[in-house]
């Protein structure tokens, strides 16, 4: 017996034979944001991320050949190395014009952008408070770190407050992550009560905008902008894959993140 016939047999893997999973079913679209078909049978896809429907716009489309046939289908290395392509610093430069701060960084992916940024801004002297819905890519990053990690409440103010207080001194080394919507309840959080407590407790804040760049605030900055906070928070990640409907993810922040780029491996 293999290793992964011997996890699904304990029960580990849960969907594997469920005939409802999405997972293995391959989806069929035609230039629609919202329509497909699955098994022959069309569909209202319920689930897609391509809240702007920008992933079929004619602009996108034609704007990505043009840069494939000019750049290629990869860069053929990292950012350490050759990787870094003049289109990188001008979407960097672009995005944090956009948010009006110094600073912006780009990652394949906005989990890659998660991942990276709290693997290096906790590490394993650091502190990560997070609230407890927070994004499996958040918890990775914070695993990957290995800080002293400590969750609160969802959306509790109150229950942050207490938690940091108990940290003393030790708060100003704690980075206390939230998320502008949280993809797994599809709330908002009191991102006005939530930054003032981080803030009088003397920690940074991150800011995990993946389902709200694009849709809140009055330019599309996110959760940051509709509640106005954007200049108590440190570090705003990001992705394209779903407002944008491309790929890709950022982080802007009023600190210079050149030298976290080593770190965000």
């Amino acid at each position: 017996m293999t290793l992964l016939e011997r996890r699904l047999d304990r029960g580990n893997l849960p969907w594997a034979d469920d005939p409802l999973s999405p997972l293995g079913q391959p989806v069929q679209v035609s230039g629609s944001a919202t329509r497909g078909t699955v098994r022959g049978k069309p569909v209202i896809l319920a689930g897609t991320n391509n809240y702007l429907g920008l992933t079929f716009d004619p602009r996108c489309i034609d704007a990505a050949v043009t840069a494939t046939r000019r750049d290629g289908t990869g860069t053929t290395g990292s950012r350490m190395a050759n990787g870094t392509y003049a289109e990188h610093l001008a979407l960097e430069a672009e995005l944090a014009a956009f948010y009006g701060l110094p600073h912006a960084l780009t990652f394949t992916t906005g989990y890659q952008a998660n991942l990276g940024m709290i693997a290096a801004l906790g590490g394993s002297d650091g502190i990560l408070m997070l609230d407890a819905e927070c994004h499996a890519s958040i918890y990775d990053g914070a695993r990957l770190a290995g800080s002293e990690l400590y969750r609160f409440r969802h959306n509790d103010p109150a229950d942050l407050e207490k938690r940091l207080r108990r940290l003393g001194a030790r708060a100003a080394d704690t980075l206390v992550v939230l998320e502008g919507i949280y993809s797994m309840r599809g709330d908002q959080p009191p991102l006005a009560e939530l930054c003032a407590v981080a803030r009088a407790a003397g920690a940074c804040i991150l800011v995990d905008e993946a389902h709200s760049f694009g849709v809140l605030g009055a330019t599309g900055q996110g959760a940051v902008q509709s509640f106005d906070v954007l200049d108590q928070v440190d570090f705003v990640t990001g992705t394209f894959s779903k407002s944008l409907g491309a790929t890709g993810g950022f982080c802007v922040s009023r600190h210079n993140l050149h030298y976290i780029v080593p770190l965000t491996r």
